[in-house]
């Protein structure tokens, strides 16, 4: 790729914008980390979950017995191992068990759609599966796979010292898959190298202590949930646990943040408004007074939302709320914007990178985009992920060559964004079909792919509408198959969304479907989305 010719102060602009370099420990992994503190305090709080606190000594002596077996069952470097559990102390022994182990996790929802657990599962193969126990091997895992059950490891009389060799920072460290375009997911993968830059920098801008404890409410196949998981036991701080299923009840929030003292907490913009409702009107703040970090990340933050967070915290209390941005396939997050008391004017930054990491707004020409004008984000530097499991062509065509700084790839977001003149960006949403809803990343042509598996579907397009309150649901349009059994509409907008539910989340199935007669086009061939939309906004058949 040739190099577009560009004015030397644009060049000298961005590096002033990018200029991020910081020297983090290279040569070691976040488990070291973990282990290091593990010896210095063992005795301290490391975990709490329901009403019983687990110490760094206990969960490190736990992890340890689960590393052992797996390499005494040959896992390692290159390994992935699947986990298959609820949140608790168990998840986290597991999670800690496999990266001591030198394997990469891979996060899985037993309650998933079951074509699309086998889907990943027959993707990944993993050799190990691990489940919380039972007394039959679950049908749904692949013959090939061991089955690992905790409560059996239990009664094993396995070592629970540090092994002598851990993971190094070129290896996996986890899985996670995402929506897919073609109707299946993806795995990204992640090395422990990436992982290290970014908690690392994060300890560095916003330094936790022994003093602090981290809530880990994200569910664990979503990425936002692998900083819950290792930040705090790098630093010598605590994590709580959120129960499972809980993840929308501020109730359940304010108790254990008031019970525990939670410091250090992750919203997804509309659940932080949830939040922010509840505690709202003739609330005992001093109930939170422990809370320091507010992170967002997931979709939009709203100036209004920003300006209600700090309408209902006063300026005594010190909170602070941190708008962050990242792909899966770029370790997280790779930019940050502060919200200050002062100043929250619309829209929000997604911010500034965040160290070792580049940004390029580019043209469709590679050129750079001037400030305020809006092109396509592309990642580059520390954080990137190595691509897609068995993906190469995918990989290829996502991680490319970075024509300002050769030998080095960037990541192609489908992100639309520009800067400002503070050096920060601003984001202008997707250039492609995906979106995120609720926090929750959905691809479009997944939906739409996987309505075309039913015989009552002759085509179909997805989008996502704005009702009269403002609450936004996914709603797909549907053209019938002239040759399909006739139905009722209701009783084919059930069998669609029972068909759905076999390969796609809760999250991905339409809430609203619109049977229409043909779908609109643009002058390019593709689906006219927003003239669906804007046709028919409030025709929805629900079902």
């Amino acid at each position: 790729m040739n190099l577009p010719t560009v004015e030397n102060e644009w060049l000298q602009l961005l590096r002033g914008f990018n200029d991020t370099a910081a020297s983090y420990s290279q040569d070691t992994t976040l488990v070291q980390q973990f282990e290091a503190r593990a010896a210095e305090q063992p005795l301290a709080p490391a975990v709490y979950v329901k009403d019983v606190v687990y110490t760094y000594g206990e969960l490190n002596r736990a992890a340890n017995r689960l590393a052992h077996a797996l390499r005494l069952s040959g896992a390692g470097s290159g390994s992935i191992v699947a986990l298959m559990l609820e949140r608790s102390f168990d998840m986290l022994v597991a999670v800690y068990g496999v990266l001591k182990a030198g394997a990469a996790y891979l996060p899985l929802d037993a309650e998933c759609p079951p074509k699309r657990l086998e889907a990943m599962l027959s993707d990944s193969s993993p050799g190990w599966v691990i489940t919380e126990g039972g007394e039959s091997r679950p049908s749904v895992l692949p013959s090939t796979a061991e089955w690992v059950t905790l409560d059996h490891l239990a009664d094993l009389d396995l070592p629970g010292t540090n092994l002598p060799e851990g993971p190094q920072p070129g290896d996996l460290a986890y899985v996670i898959y995402t929506s897919g375009t073609t109707g299946d997911p993806k795995g990204v993968l992640v090395e422990h190298g990436a992982l290290v830059n970014r908690i690392e920098w994060m300890q560095k801008k916003f330094p936790i202590t022994d003093k602090d404890i981290l809530f880990q409410k994200t569910v664990y196949t979503f990425d936002v949930s692998v900083w819950e998981l290792v930040w705090w036991s790098t630093a010598g701080a605590a994590v709580c646990l959120l129960p499972p299923r809980k993840e929308n009840d501020p109730r359940v929030f304010v108790r254990l943040i008031e019970k525990t003292g939670v410091s250090v907490i992750h919203f997804v913009p509309s659940v932080l408004r949830l939040f922010l409702e509840y505690i709202g009107s003739g609330f005992a703040l001093e109930r939170l007074n422990s809370l320091r970090y507010v992170f967002c990340s997931g979709e939009a933050l709203t100036a209004p939302l920003a300006r209600q967070f700090y309408h209902t915290f006063p300026e005594e209390q010190g909170v602070k709320l941190i708008n962050l941005y990242g792909p899966t396939e770029a370790a997280i997050d790779v930019t940050y914007h502060v919200c200050e008391r002062d100043s929250l004017d619309e829209p929000v930054p997604i911010g500034r990178p965040i160290d070792n990491i580049r940004l390029y707004i580019l043209r469709d020409d590679f050129s750079l985009a001037p400030i305020g004008e809006t092109g396509q984000l592309y990642i580059s530097g520390a954080g990137l992920a190595r691509g897609y499991l068995n993906q190469p062509q995918l990989t290829m065509e996502r991680f490319v060559p970075n024509p300002y700084e050769p030998g080095q790839r960037m990541y192609r977001t489908g992100d639309l964004a520009s800067w400002n003149r503070e050096g920060e960006v601003m984001y202008a949403g997707r250039e492609d079909d995906q979106i995120k809803l609720r926090g929750l990343r959905i691809e479009l042509g997944e939906v739409e792919s996987n309505l075309l598996r039913s015989v009552h579907v002759k085509a179909a397009v997805a989008g996502v509408r704005t009702g009269d309150t403002g609450e936004q649901f996914l709603t797909a349009f549907v053209v019938a198959a002239t040759d399909a059994e006739p139905l009722p509409e209701q009783d084919k907008l059930r069998a669609l969304r029972a068909e759905l539910a076999l390969y796609l989340p809760a999250y991905a199935i339409p809430t609203e479907m619109i049977w229409i007669d043909e779908i609109p086009l643009k002058r390019t061939g593709k689906a006219d989305r927003s003239l669906l939309l804007a046709i028919h906004g409030g025709k929805a058949a629900r079902s």
